[in-house]
């Protein structure tokens, strides 16, 4: 049998410590794909409504037509349409910035408690 004089010096290593910074690893990445998934479906409910406003609204002034409206009339009811879907766009921009910053913050957060508990077991 050999000596420990002759033994590599291997840095103990304490394994619950890894195990709880690997659990905590899953448990920010389910969270951050919960917060992609929730966006996913928010953005799909909000498209599907969207559409069928637009239909709604065209179909209305289709109905509206009147050889006697003005045609300034229609220009407008064209530019409100068109507003309302930028601002339905905007919205849905907004969200997505949302998700991303809040996915963004629990990888930081996730990163600084891996180097924070690192720290504590190499002292």
């Amino acid at each position: 049998m050999p000596s420990d004089a002759h033994m590599p010096n291997f840095p103990k290593v304490d394994m619950d410590a890894l195990m709880a910074i690997q659990k905590a690893n899953i448990e920010t990445f389910s969270a951050a794909q919960k917060i992609i998934f929730d966006l996913a479906q928010t953005v799909a409910q909000r498209q599907a409504e969207m559409m069928k406003e637009s239909f709604a609204r065209s179909e209305a002034m289709m109905k509206s037509f009147d050889g006697k409206k003005e045609p300034q009339a229609y220009v407008d009811e064209a530019r409100v349409a068109v507003e309302k879907a930028m601002a339905e766009v905007k919205e849905t921009m907004d969200l997505s910035m949302k998700a991303q910053n809040e996915v963004v913050d629990l990888f930081v957060k996730r990163a600084q408690a891996n180097f924070d508990e690192a720290r504590k077991t190499s002292a």
